[in-house]
């Protein structure tokens, strides 16, 4: 109740906490790599090291009949394989009770406290708005979803940022917009991140979408590699790569693409074409067409993510003369909108 003067006041200005104007980049709301969870959010610790919290509580229920309900809260971290990271999980089963219980509100604020004033959101993916959770059912099958938090609090006094997340913190739960007599709220201390005992959700980062973009490899300038992850419409994955190089001298393009792949793979290996043939763009339509295009087999690459921004690519050319090697390629342009650590 004590933060009910400084939220009525800012919900009649605006509902944007005076985060500002939107940069679908980066004010995600998700102080952790939109990356860095994919195709699926974990239904519960890796091992008790592994778990923050874990306990069974009475909540209200919306059944004047049966007021109360048992709920289970499990809380736990995911390390990301970008250092430093990792995403707060949030898990929540009604296991008693004939009505049905509400999702509470949900904030959080920095290090250990009585009352939490950054507005939280339990989210099942990354994205910019008011779509949280708070105010459907809790389930009673259970259902995870990943904490995103404000990062100015309501009464614009302070900051979370990142270090907070990844540091301890308080996760406040609280019924009493719902039931005014729901006073007492859930405080949840959240340990700090310890990548020994949170490990990621894959052993190795999976190439999915928001891996897409263009990537330089230090040392060779005025180069560069444009990858795409893209779906296709059964559902499956493709990968398309296109490195812009120089051969003898003169621009080279040196391209690559295979499908049918299921969603998650973390390598994939492309066989690689120089393409030489056809006129420039700026001659106009009409002066060639796709055969006078020739594509040339010169070798294979394989693909891997170190992280978020990082690839490793692996290339035999030599069944063309052309060398063969492993490099590391450093993102260079992100997807605006769809970035997967817009942080580093």
């Amino acid at each position: 109740m004590r933060r009910l003067l400084p939220l009525l006041l800012m919900f009649l200005a605006s509902k944007s906490f005076a985060t500002g104007e939107i940069n679908v980049l980066t004010d995600l709301n998700s102080p952790f790599p939109p990356g860095c969870v994919s195709l699926w959010l974990p239904e519960g610790p890796s091992s008790t090291d592994n778990t923050l919290y874990d306990r069974t509580i009475w909540a209200p229920t919306s059944d004047p009949a049966t007021p109360d309900a048992r709920v289970r809260i499990t809380v736990w971290r995911v390390g990301c394989h970008d250092p430093g990271h990792s995403v707060v999980m949030v898990r929540m089963r009604q296991t008693s009770g004939e009505g049905d219980v509400l999702i509470p509100e949900v904030w959080a604020d920095a290090g250990v406290v009585d009352v939490a004033w950054h507005r939280s959101q339990l989210i099942g993916f990354p994205a910019v708005g008011d779509i949280g959770a708070t105010g459907n059912y809790v389930s009673r099958q259970g259902r995870t979803w990943m904490l995103a938090v404000d990062p100015v609090s309501v009464d614009e006094e302070t900051l979370f940022s990142i270090d907070d997340y990844n540091d301890v913190f308080t996760l406040e739960m609280s019924w009493f917009p719902f039931d005014p007599g729901a006073v007492d709220s859930v405080l949840i201390d959240v340990d700090y991140y310890a990548p020994q005992l949170d490990p990621t959700q894959f052993e190795y980062p999976p190439l999915h979408g928001r891996m897409s973009g263009q990537y330089t490899i230090e040392g060779i300038p005025s180069s560069g590699l444009v990858l795409h992850i893209g779906e296709q419409a059964d559902d499956t994955n493709y990968a398309f790569a296109l490195f812009f190089t120089y051969l003898d001298g003169e621009p080279a393009w040196v391209a690559g693409n295979t499908g049918g792949m299921e969603p998650g793979f973390d390598l994939v290996d492309l066989n690689m074409e120089y393409l030489v043939g056809g006129e420039f763009f700026g001659f106009g339509p009409d002066l060639f067409d796709d055969a006078d295009i020739e594509r040339i087999p010169i070798g294979w690459m394989t693909i891997e993510a170190l992280d978020c921004n990082t690839l490793l690519l692996g290339y035999d050319f030599t069944e063309a003369g052309l060398g063969t090697g492993v490099v590391e390629a450093d993102r260079l342009v992100r997807v605006a909108g769809y970035d997967c650590n817009p942080w580093d």
